[in-house]
């Protein structure tokens, strides 16, 4: 082989990695919401890093079926334009490059063998733009690497579903990503002026590791494979995340019925204090104890209440009603233990519930309520945006394959959901309000944000939080249940304050920073018709179209409020 390559010898690959790379960074500098300048190193990766970035883009920037089809032909021709241009740039010049032809065909081939591979987890965390749910992405993202392992050597090898990768292009696939994560993350919190100098870094990362990994597939020997290795290593891979998912809900559905209870609620004398659970939770209708100290507390019912005033039990199902039913339902219900109680309420509320507490805020004035702890609050939730089954929009086709995803997921568990599921119908409907919601405190009420370690995967850089917020080492939807959590959500129920920085907190923007590279593209919100006239900010037109979406009310006049306001 005559030495290991060098890439200065290569300058056609050098130029062109570099270029796209830096085209890609000055044309989300321009045109595309800032989240998006992670994803421009990758334009071009080696594959399938350079298929994945361009399927993101492609789910939530195409606006009927007929543009996604023309759109994915423009995909598949554009991408396999420039793997041949990369591949030959990098072949090495003691081995005979394949005729042109033979290598378009290959190239074609590969890339669309690829992204339909793909298209699935790619899928996910279009998911994850809508939902905000780390777990989404701690499924697709590390699909990825693992694909990218057994797949990179596509646009080579002829008989790349055969052969096994070798140690000599794995190491260079892997450390490609790690390159592309370190420069995504980099650009997320980097100021604008920096963003070229890096993007040239990162396109010259990228036409190294196609060197290498080129010159590590055309130059070995091949040995007689009687079985497909890659295809069977890709089966594998797939029994992995559907046998995973499926015993994942099996263990946490015998651990939920093993778990030992909590006490029940005693006190009636305390401090009233709402506590709201999350997405897909259920309630047998006893309120115990989910606050630590002496408080007087209620669960929020998603049933709404009954004859008597008091909370409904519920099932999971009642927990995927939209965002305005749910709204309605925490006011009639806080207004309902005010008038029990006859003191401001406090809220605790977890994940979807976090959502709803802080919708509810934004669009109830004068809402009766002293102080609001969210725990695992969904992070930007609504990024991108779907249309309603049969409808044509922005995003149409990521809906169909996520219709397909959760009837796969409804298979392997108990999560009965659709894309049309009305929980997700007004994510997606009101995304840009529902976005503003952590950055808009609301007048008078002390609040907290606890957000788990993992909140970090499930948006882009930078955190985007108008209040106090604290990050602990936990999982989403298990901060309840935390010791430490606990202490910090009785201080600010009691009116005290709790420290907000310090390790955690700067870990968790670690984690965000680096998870950056990885998300879909947010869509940008003035070319979406249902967007139009709807912002993240400022706070009051927040507060206005939430108040005009599920509509104003409480049983509060300003003159109550101006008295107990006054009392304390």
């Amino acid at each position: 082989m005559g030495g290991r390559p060098r890439l200065r010898d290569h300058p056609r690959l050098l130029a062109g990695a570099v270029g796209l790379a830096v085209g890609e960074t000055v044309l989300v500098w321009l045109l595309a919401p800032r989240s998006a300048v992670a994803l421009a190193p990758q334009i071009s990766a080696p594959a399938p890093y350079d298929v994945f970035h361009d399927l993101r883009w492609l789910l939530v920037y195409h606006e009927s079926w007929l543009g996604f089809a023309g759109e994915v032909l423009l995909f598949l021709a554009f991408r396999a334009g420039v793997t041949v241009l990369f591949v030959r740039a990098a072949w090495p010049a003691q081995i005979a490059l394949p005729p042109t032809r033979d290598l378009v065909r290959r190239c074609a081939t590969s890339t669309a063998v690829l992204a339909l591979v793909l298209l699935p987890f790619a899928v996910l965390l279009f998911a994850t733009a809508v939902f905000s749910l780390s777990w989404l992405f701690f499924v697709g993202v590390p699909v990825l690497v693992m694909l990218a392992v057994l797949v990179h050597q596509a646009t080579v090898e002829r008989r790349w579903w055969y052969e096994r990768p070798a140690r000599a292009s794995v190491v260079p696939i892997l450390l490609e990503f790690v390159m592309l994560t370190v420069a995504g993350a980099v650009l997320a919190v980097a100021p604008s002026p920096f963003w070229v100098p890096v993007a040239v870094l990162a396109g010259a990362g990228n036409a190294w590791c196609w060197l290498r990994v080129v010159h590590a597939v055309a130059g070995r020997v091949r040995g007689e494979r009687t079985r497909p290795f890659v295809v069977v290593g890709v089966g594998a891979v797939l029994a992995i995340v559907l046998g995973g998912t499926a015993i994942g809900f099996a263990v946490s559905t015998a651990f939920e019925a093993a778990r030992s209870p909590i006490p029940v609620a005693r006190s009636r004398t305390g401090p009233p204090v709402l506590v709201v659970k999350g997405f897909n939770s259920k309630w047998d209708g006893v309120t115990r104890r989910w606050v630590k100290g002496v408080f007087r507390i209620r669960r929020f019912s998603y049933r709404g209440l009954d004859d008597r005033g008091e909370p409904r039990s519920y099932g999971r199902a009642d927990t995927h009603h939209s965002i305005p039913e749910l709204v309605r339902a925490m006011r009639a219900q806080v207004d309902a233990f005010r008038r029990a109680t006859g003191r401001r309420v406090g809220i605790v509320a977890e994940s979807e519930g976090s959502l709803v507490a802080l919708a509810y805020l934004a669009a109830t004035p004068h809402a009766p309520v002293r102080s609001l702890v969210v725990l695992s609050p969904l992070l930007d939730p609504g990024r991108v945006y779907y249309p309603t089954t049969g409808d044509g929009g922005w995003g149409v086709a990521a809906g169909t394959v996520l219709d397909g995803i959760s009837a796969l997921v409804h298979d392997l568990g108990p999560v009965d959901v659709s894309s049309d599921t009305p929980l997700f119908r007004s994510i997606v409907h009101e995304g840009p309000a529902l976005r503003g919601l952590l950055r808009c405190p609301a007048p008078g009420v002390r609040e907290l944000a606890v957000l788990p370690i993992d909140s970090g995967v499930s948006a882009p850089s930078p955190p985007r939080i108008g209040f106090p917020y604290t990050v602990r080492p936990a999982f989403h939807g298990g901060l309840l249940g935390d010791g430490t959590t606990a202490d910090l959500v009785a201080r600010t129920l009691d009116g005290h304050a709790v420290p907000t920085s310090g390790f955690w907190r700067f870990t968790e923007k670690v984690v965000q920073a680096g998870a950056s590279p990885w998300q879909v593209p947010d869509l940008e919100p003035s070319i979406n018709p249902p967007w139009h006239g709807k912002s993240a900010t400022p706070c009051p037109s927040v507060r206005r179209e939430l108040r005009a979406w599920i509509g104003a009310g409480s049983s509060e006049r300003p003159s109550e409020a101006a008295s107990r306001t006054s009392s304390g």
